[in-house]
């Protein structure tokens, strides 16, 4: 029996596996609104780019209290090659619109310390993750924040597996 090409293409898999490991990195962020401002706990988070979407809902983010704020904090693996990177807030309850935030991450991210607190971008009374992920301009889309809008702050790190 010869065993070398399975032992050759499970080494080449296993090499392809840690290189693309090693090339990984993760998204810290938080979200904060201030403490008057009512947060359905259903809220949805969603990182999008132009690959894909993951997202969590606010009440299962990590919460502190923080001058006046409420803070929500999580994280998300970033995959390599992703031109694109947005926060989108959806409200479960009420017409609130879709919060967009932008994010200034390079296609080849290097770890980074934590962003400035950002405003939204623009608002998008629907569908605002399915049209940033696909490069479309939505036309129920505004720069016209809201006072009672969220903010949102950044930082990269590398992968610990």
């Amino acid at each position: 029996m010869n065993t070398r090409i399975p032992l050759c293409v499970l080494a080449i898999a296993i090499c392809t596996v840690l290189a693309m490991a090693a090339d990984m990195h993760e998204l810290w962020y938080e979200v904060r609104v201030p403490k008057g401002v009512k947060v359905d706990g259903l809220t949805a988070v969603d990182v999008v780019t132009d690959q894909g979407m993951s997202g969590t809902r606010v009440r299962l983010m990590k919460h502190r209290e923080e001058e006046g704020f409420n803070v929500y904090a999580t994280s998300s693996l970033m995959e390599p090659g992703e031109r694109r990177h947005a926060i989108v807030i959806q409200p479960d309850s009420g017409p609130k619109p879709e919060q967009v935030f932008v994010l200034s991450i390079p296609k080849t991210p290097k770890p980074a310390d934590w962003s400035k607190w950002q405003p939204p971008s623009y608002i998008e009374s629907e569908n605002a993750a399915w049209s940033f992920m696909h490069g479309l301009k939505g036309q129920n889309r505004s720069t016209n924040i809201p006072a009672d809008s969220f903010e949102v702050r950044y930082r990269i790190a590398e992968w610990k597996r």
